[in-house]
């Protein structure tokens, strides 16, 4: 290889050792973004939820029974323990 295609090919390689960090910082940055939506919309959607269940013992049941079935980590059942407590006048809908 002579010395001018040597350099043409050194620089080729640094340029796309850039270009693969500028792909991986977008990426990255993309993906960041999609998780703070994500979050923003479970938060959201907690919220509005907890409001709901303020208002209707049917839905407090409901998203009780889902809380008991899907919430089996000890520390996340921890933080939703007072969602987990049935109280005296929530009784589950009557079925058919």
């Amino acid at each position: 290889m002579t010395e001018k295609t040597e350099n043409r090919l050194a620089k080729l390689k640094q340029r796309k050792a850039q270009l693969d960090a500028q792909i991986a910082a977008a990426e990255a940055k993309a993906k960041n973004a999609a998780r703070k939506l994500d979050t923003r919309r479970k938060i959201i959607l907690g919220g509005a939820i907890l409001a709901a269940m303020e208002e209707s013992e049917g839905l407090r049941y409901q998203v009780q029974a889902v809380l008991e079935q899907h919430v089996t980590r000890p520390n996340d059942r921890e933080a939703v323990a007072d969602l987990l407590q049935r109280s005296a006048t929530v009784k589950p809908p009557s079925g058919g």
